[in-house]
């Protein structure tokens, strides 16, 4: 395929000008005038600005059936007695007790849905329900993403012989982890199940119980146990001592920032310009409920605005945490000769104009930060295949899945609501009795 007269976000993330010929999955060339080819199929360009799909390296699937459960609620207090925690584990244990449905299917479908159409192609799925890597995996595939999939202590049945599909494995939280599972995981690791995933540090409560357990932060024992390295995967580290920086950044260990999860529901943040500065290997995150990577790009710009250097960040280094890779032989997050043909169709929309691009100053990085949109983004390109076209899913049916989706909200939390409205009436009651008897 032939993409002509194409504007595109280079490797910098400023503005060129050329054509780009796809070559099975890869983008082959990239020259100023490409001449098709006999019988290649060409598409005009003219109309779009071309950015490298992102990944959001924190996801769990599918929890948009508990968007806003968890308002005003700390991560501590979730699933507490509170009707509202109480309502939060009833949903959790429906989503374990439905993986096997045609209805947990739906979910996932519905969620991945909406992280293509926001410009998501590559995710790091952890999941939300036990048991469920099997169909997260398979609805990825159906729907043309990239995944690295955590299956935690599973072991999947079959090699993964895919080119869209990383399998992960776990290692427990804090509160959860003890030395046996610290030798499963390097079991695991050592069998080839990495690369190895886990929430570090995300609050006070799991830094004090590493400590309990082994006397040393979290950090500190990855890197004692050697389970420290690039194939590791640590969301949140927001409760790290200086000596744990300096061990992130010196291991080249891939960090995941999620600071719209973190305002919402954690106790901190991660110290990214510290770690930036010092070399560390991050990327970003949604993590939890709302799934808007621009919003979680646009909120790491203005934190590192806040930072005590604002003058060294600039949104170029947002766009480069936005696609820089935890597995390269699945994406590379840029637009570049040999790379994958991973590519987001953006309509050339008066809202990101002026787009200026000089030799001494740029608002490219900027403006398409600042003011993309999910509905600016038209068509999608994954491995060199279309699963976007105009807006919609040329491998899912939309429709059904939304309409299907609908219906199972409403009898899902018809049946919750109902349950907790049965939880407060009390039966001794008279008037309860002769409501029962007419």
């Amino acid at each position: 395929m032939l993409l002509t007269n194409t504007r595109y976000l280079d490797e910098t993330f400023h503005l060129k000008s050329a054509d780009i010929r796809i070559s099975g999955t890869k983008i082959g060339m990239i020259e100023l005038h490409l001449e098709p080819a006999e019988g290649e199929e060409v598409f005009d360009c003219s109309s779009y600005l071309l950015y490298p799909g992102l990944i959001d390296a924190h996801v769990h699937t599918p929890d948009t059936l508990l968007r806003g459960l968890f308002c005003d609620k700390s991560l501590h207090q979730w699933c507490d007695e509170s009707e509202q925690g109480r309502l939060q584990q009833r949903l959790f244990d429906y989503l374990d007790g439905s993986v096997p449905t045609d209805a947990f299917r739906t979910l996932v479908q519905y969620a991945y849905l909406r992280y293509l159409k926001s410009g998501v192609i590559c995710i790091v799925e952890t999941g939300q329900a036990d048991s469920s890597c099997q169909v997260l995996e398979d609805t990825a595939q159906q729907a043309g993403m990239k995944a690295l999939l955590d299956w935690y202590d599973e072991i999947p049945e079959g090699s993964n012989r895919s080119d869209t599909i990383v399998r992960g494995t776990h290692l427990p939280e804090e509160e959860e982890l003890d030395q046996a599972g610290l030798e499963a995981a390097k079991e695991r690791v050592a069998a080839g199940q990495g690369p190895l995933m886990t929430h570090c540090l995300e609050t006070t409560f799991r830094r004090q119980e590493a400590l309990r357990k082994f006397g040393i932060s979290t950090v500190k024992l990855l890197d004692r146990e050697g389970l420290l390295g690039k194939d590791t995967l640590l969301f949140h580290c927001i409760e790290t001592d200086e000596e744990d920086k300096q061990l992130l950044c010196e291991s080249q260990a891939y960090l995941v920032h999620c600071p719209v999860s973190n305002q919402l529901c954690s106790e901190g943040t991660m110290a990214l310009g510290q770690l930036l500065q010092g070399g560390a290997r991050i990327g970003l995150g949604t993590d939890f409920l709302t799934h808007d990577i621009w919003e979680v790009m646009r909120t790491t710009y203005r934190e590192l605005k806040m930072d005590s250097h604002p003058e060294r960040w600039k949104a170029e280094h947002v766009w480069k945490l936005a696609t820089t890779s935890p597995a390269p032989q699945l994406y590379q997050g840029s637009i570049e000769v040999g790379n994958s043909a991973d590519l987001l169709f953006i309509e050339d929309s008066l809202s990101l104009s002026p787009l200026v691009e000089l030799p001494t100053f740029s608002n490219v990085a900027f403006n398409t930060l600042t003011f993309t949109r999910s509905e600016h983004i038209r068509e999608v390109m994954v491995n060199g295949k279309w699963v976007i076209r105009q807006g919609k899913s040329v491998l899912l049916d939309e429709q059904e899945i939304e309409t299907t989706y609908r219906s199972l909200l409403a009898e899902i939390f018809s049946n919750q609501l109902l349950h907790a409205r049965e939880r407060q009436i009390d039966r001794s009651d008279p008037a309860y009795q002769q409501r029962m008897l007419t």
